[in-house]
């Protein structure tokens, strides 16, 4: 220690001395050390009863669990216990997620059906291309292939162009949106007693639709209605027919409701599988989930949307869960986002949203869309690739509200919100929609008003798609005008020649029967 600070010591020592507080650097560093250890040993006794707590437990359980396996302890297991006791608060496991405004956060959110930020949710970033593209939606064109209404549509799943409708009397048609010459495929049916009440891509063959129709029967068959295979087949389609469909690709299953309530269960190949009466009344709608390929929702006009494991049915009562309407239902469908919300239409004035993994209602939305017999039921759906909801408008003097003069349109709405985020109309179709459906990659809508086909598209693409279609037809009627291109007409032979002919046939039959004679 050198004389500085040797010297510097003696001073503070000097001034504790006349302050009272005399103690030497060692005694305070016992002092110091004495107070750790007795936090030490405060902060450490709770740890070691909880340490001696859990290793009495191990052990208890380890004997209990010794004793059944020797048969010592009989086990009774309670399964009634319902799922709603076991509700899960959402942010238990990740609370962090629910405060994060992370966009890979919200895609995984999304992909485990947890509830996402409403700041994120609804962001400029995610929603807000989707919501102009969708607002910006022009009619491109118009079809009228059906002397019947439409009845139901789907998209061609590997050409965006491409939509396949059916009708009341059973015909389908495939309509490519970009051309303009009239070789579509269409395929006739029987008339009255033939409506198509569903209809879907086969999947293992885009070339194939499969069809449910009111004359008994599930149908394949080829796009140019050359091959058709029956998968089932009711053979009394005056007392039971089928009215909905859907194809499970993963599992190779079909499902078909019928007028009275039954579901069928059918491999891919026709075989059955099952058969049994879920509803009461007619099943309007079935559909597997995207997300697990083991469930499956039913949709009925007794007033009730039921959830299925295919594994696991034997009757009604097996049910997951049952979710009650105040009126029939049109439809039921699972989000193509993610799969963890449900959408249904009701035979009233009903848009509800539900969600999982409970199902319970997130909202309900009033919307005027009352059914009627004489048109095709009014069925809400989903956007591709953003919660958004679109169903047609049938405007009721009873629906509060209600204002003269409101036009048919097509209403889109925002499933977390509720509210309307734009209306379509064009005054060439005044008609009521009843059915709306996206293409695959969400930039078209194909809508059906009454026996009428109408595709929307972005404005820009219609601009863009109609002078196309434009330079085609021009360049169609330049080819059947061109001289060029015409096959060479024959000239019709005048009266003089025609006479001369006739003459000369005469007279040639003449010498021939004069030979004859002479002969004889």
């Amino acid at each position: 220690m050198g004389p500085r600070r040797s010297k510097r010591c003696q001073e503070k020592n000097n001034l504790l001395q006349e302050s009272g507080a005399t103690y030497s650097r060692k005694q305070r560093k016992k002092m110091t050390n004495q107070k750790w250890n007795d936090n030490d040993d405060k902060s450490s006794q709770p740890v070691v009863d909880d340490a001696y707590e859990n290793k009495a437990k191990a052990t208890e359980l380890s004997t209990s669990c010794q004793r059944i396996q020797n048969g010592l302890t009989e086990v009774e297991i309670d399964f009634s216990m319902r799922k709603t006791d076991l509700s899960v608060p959402t942010n238990f496991m990740f609370p962090y997620l629910q405060r994060s405004l992370n966009f890979t956060h919200h895609q995984y959110q999304a992909s485990v059906g947890l509830l996402s930020h409403p700041r994120l949710q609804h962001s400029q970033g995610v929603a807000g291309p989707v919501v102009s593209m969708v607002s910006n939606m022009q009619l491109l064109r118009t079809g009228s292939p059906f002397d019947r209404r439409v009845t139901a549509m789907a998209w061609h799943p590997s050409n965006p162009n491409v939509l396949a409708a059916g009708s009341k009397g059973g015909d389908i048609y495939l309509w490519d949106i970009d051309n303009i010459n009239n070789n579509d495929n269409f395929i006739h049916g029987i008339g009255p007693g033939g409506s198509i009440q569903a209809l879907k891509f086969w999947p293992w063959n885009d070339r194939r639709i499969i069809t449910a129709s009111i004359d008994g029967r599930v149908v394949v068959q080829d796009t140019d209605g050359r091959k058709t295979d029956v998968l089932s087949d009711t053979f009394n389609c005056y007392d039971f027919w089928y009215c909905s469909l859907d194809v499970s690709q993963a599992r190779k299953l079909v499902v078909a409701g019928d007028n009275v309530g039954n579901t069928l269960l059918l491999s891919h190949e026709g075989k059955k599988i099952w058969s049994h009466r879920l509803h009461k009344g007619k099943v309007t709608h079935a559909e597997f989930s995207p997300r697990e390929d083991w469930l499956l929702c039913t949709a009925s006009i007794d007033h009730t949307v039921k959830l299925w494991d295919v594994r696991m049915i034997r009757d009604k009562k097996s049910a997951l869960c049952v979710l009650q309407h105040d009126k029939g239902v049109n439809s039921v469908y699972f989000n193509p986002s993610d799969g963890c919300r449900l959408l249904t239409t009701d035979q009233g004035s009903e848009i509800r949203v539900y969600q999982a993994p409970e199902w319970s209602l997130e909202r309900t939305i009033p919307h005027p869309h009352r059914f009627f017999q004489h048109i095709t039921p009014i069925k809400a759906s989903w956007h591709p690739l953003l919660d958004l909801i679109v169903v047609g408008r049938y405007p009721d003097k009873t629906f509060p509200g209600y204002m003269d003069g409101e036009r048919r349109t097509v209403d889109v709405f925002d499933a977390s919100t509720g509210a309307r985020v734009c209306q379509l109309h064009d005054p060439s179709a005044p008609g009521i929609v009843s059915l709306n459906t996206f293409s695959p990659d969400g930039d078209k809508l194909a809508s059906g008003m009454g026996v009428n086909l109408l595709v929307w598209c972005r404005q820009d693409e219609v601009e863009k798609k109609q002078l196309v279609l434009l330079q085609k037809y021009k360049q169609g009627s330049n080819s059947s005008s061109d001289p060029s291109q015409r096959q060479p007409k024959r000239k019709k032979p005048t009266n003089t020649q025609t006479k001369s002919k006739s003459t000369k046939d005469t007279a040639q039959l003449k010498t021939k029967l004069k030979t004859k004679t002479k002969k004889l």
